[in-house]
Protein backbone atom coordinates (compact mmCIF):
# COMPACT_ATOMS: atom_id res chain seq x y z
CA UNK A 1 0.00 0.00 0.00
CA UNK A 2 3.06 3.13 0.68
CA UNK A 3 4.79 1.44 -2.20
CA UNK A 4 1.72 2.89 -4.84
CA UNK A 5 1.21 6.63 -2.43
CA UNK A 6 4.73 7.31 -3.10
CA UNK A 7 4.64 5.69 -6.76
CA UNK A 8 1.32 8.40 -7.04
CA UNK A 9 2.93 10.65 -5.13
CA UNK A 10 6.02 10.98 -7.53
CA UNK A 11 4.15 10.65 -10.36
CA UNK A 12 2.35 13.45 -9.62
CA UNK A 13 5.12 15.53 -8.10
CA UNK A 14 7.41 14.82 -11.79
CA UNK A 15 3.82 15.83 -13.73
CA UNK A 16 4.02 18.96 -11.68
CA UNK A 17 7.33 19.77 -11.98
CA UNK A 18 7.00 19.21 -15.88
CA UNK A 19 3.84 21.51 -16.17
CA UNK A 20 5.85 24.52 -14.10
CA UNK A 21 8.38 24.37 -16.83
CA UNK A 22 6.19 24.70 -19.60
CA UNK A 23 4.23 27.64 -17.53
CA UNK A 24 7.84 29.24 -17.18
CA UNK A 25 8.95 28.89 -20.29
CA UNK A 26 5.94 30.57 -21.70
CA UNK A 27 6.11 33.26 -18.67
CA UNK A 28 9.61 33.68 -19.98
CA UNK A 29 8.81 34.62 -23.40
CA UNK A 30 5.74 37.21 -21.88
CA UNK A 31 8.86 38.73 -20.09
CA UNK A 32 10.70 38.95 -23.44
CA UNK A 33 7.87 40.90 -24.89
CA UNK A 34 6.96 43.36 -21.88
CA UNK A 35 11.24 44.26 -22.52
CA UNK A 36 10.87 44.23 -25.71
CA UNK A 37 8.00 47.29 -25.39
CA UNK A 38 9.66 49.02 -22.69
CA UNK A 39 13.36 48.48 -22.83
CA UNK A 40 15.93 49.83 -25.20
CA UNK A 41 18.38 46.99 -24.57
CA UNK A 42 16.73 42.99 -24.51
CA UNK A 43 18.09 40.34 -23.33
CA UNK A 44 17.19 37.20 -25.69
CA UNK A 45 17.58 33.68 -24.25
CA UNK A 46 17.80 30.75 -26.64
CA UNK A 47 17.88 27.38 -26.38
CA UNK A 48 15.20 27.42 -23.42
CA UNK A 49 12.37 25.69 -25.44
CA UNK A 50 13.79 22.21 -23.88
CA UNK A 51 11.63 23.01 -20.90
CA UNK A 52 8.59 21.80 -23.51
CA UNK A 53 9.99 18.88 -23.60
CA UNK A 54 9.42 17.55 -19.88
CA UNK A 55 5.61 17.48 -21.03
CA UNK A 56 6.23 14.31 -22.68
CA UNK A 57 5.90 12.44 -19.15
CA UNK A 58 1.99 14.27 -18.28
CA UNK A 59 1.28 12.86 -22.20
CA UNK A 60 2.79 9.28 -21.22
CA UNK A 61 0.59 9.05 -18.27
CA UNK A 62 -3.05 10.33 -20.02
CA UNK A 63 -1.52 8.02 -22.67
CA UNK A 64 -1.38 4.80 -20.29
CA UNK A 65 -4.45 5.81 -18.62
CA UNK A 66 -6.37 5.37 -21.66
CA UNK A 67 -5.26 2.51 -23.17
CA UNK A 68 -6.08 1.07 -19.72
CA UNK A 69 -9.42 2.29 -20.21
CA UNK A 70 -10.35 2.29 -23.82
CA UNK A 71 -7.79 -0.49 -25.27
CA UNK A 72 -9.33 -4.18 -24.95
CA UNK A 73 -8.36 -7.27 -26.80
CA UNK A 74 -8.59 -7.31 -30.41
CA UNK A 75 -8.55 -3.21 -30.60
CA UNK A 76 -5.20 -3.35 -28.39
CA UNK A 77 -2.82 -3.40 -30.78
CA UNK A 78 -4.50 -0.76 -33.26
CA UNK A 79 -4.75 1.12 -30.35
CA UNK A 80 -1.29 1.26 -29.47
CA UNK A 81 0.20 2.10 -33.06
CA UNK A 82 -2.24 4.90 -33.13
CA UNK A 83 -1.44 5.83 -29.76
CA UNK A 84 2.87 5.79 -30.77
CA UNK A 85 1.81 7.61 -33.40
CA UNK A 86 0.26 10.25 -31.58
CA UNK A 87 3.27 10.36 -29.05
CA UNK A 88 5.85 10.87 -31.93
CA UNK A 89 3.34 13.62 -33.56
CA UNK A 90 3.42 15.20 -29.71
CA UNK A 91 7.05 15.44 -29.50
CA UNK A 92 7.83 16.41 -32.63
CA UNK A 93 4.63 19.37 -31.59
CA UNK A 94 6.71 20.36 -28.14
CA UNK A 95 9.99 21.04 -30.34
CA UNK A 96 8.03 22.96 -33.04
CA UNK A 97 6.40 25.20 -30.65
CA UNK A 98 9.19 25.94 -28.71
CA UNK A 99 11.05 26.81 -32.20
CA UNK A 100 8.35 29.24 -33.44
CA UNK A 101 7.43 30.85 -30.42
CA UNK A 102 11.66 31.77 -30.30
CA UNK A 103 11.14 32.72 -33.75
CA UNK A 104 8.07 34.91 -33.38
CA UNK A 105 10.32 36.59 -30.14
CA UNK A 106 13.51 37.40 -32.82
CA UNK A 107 11.17 38.80 -35.70
CA UNK A 108 9.54 41.47 -33.05
CA UNK A 109 12.69 42.28 -32.03
CA UNK A 110 13.63 43.04 -35.70
CA UNK A 111 10.42 44.78 -36.64
CA UNK A 112 10.89 47.54 -33.54
CA UNK A 113 14.19 48.39 -34.63
CA UNK A 114 16.77 46.36 -32.54
CA UNK A 115 20.18 44.94 -33.47
CA UNK A 116 22.37 42.15 -32.17
CA UNK A 117 24.84 43.01 -29.94
CA UNK A 118 28.27 41.57 -30.46
CA UNK A 119 27.93 40.21 -26.78
CA UNK A 120 26.72 36.61 -26.39
CA UNK A 121 27.17 34.43 -23.41
CA UNK A 122 26.68 30.82 -23.88
CA UNK A 123 25.92 28.57 -21.23
CA UNK A 124 25.10 24.45 -20.81
CA UNK A 125 21.77 24.46 -23.12
CA UNK A 126 21.27 28.37 -23.87
CA UNK A 127 23.09 31.28 -24.80
CA UNK A 128 21.93 34.96 -23.92
CA UNK A 129 22.12 37.53 -26.86
CA UNK A 130 21.35 41.38 -26.08
CA UNK A 131 19.19 42.92 -28.20
CA UNK A 132 19.75 46.79 -28.44
CA UNK A 133 17.98 49.95 -30.12
CA UNK A 134 21.40 51.65 -29.90
CA UNK A 135 24.48 49.64 -30.09
CA UNK A 136 26.10 51.83 -27.75
CA UNK A 137 23.74 50.84 -25.02
CA UNK A 138 25.55 47.01 -25.54
CA UNK A 139 27.30 45.77 -22.76
CA UNK A 140 30.84 44.99 -23.17
CA UNK A 141 32.65 41.59 -22.43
Amino acid sequence: MMRSALKATLVVLFEAMAIAFAIFFFWRVQQQYTAIAQSALVEMQSGSAFLLLPLILPILHLMSIAETRFANGAHQAKFRKMQSRFFIVFVVMLVAIGFVVNQMVLSTLNQQGYQACELVVHQTRTSFTFYSKDLALCPES
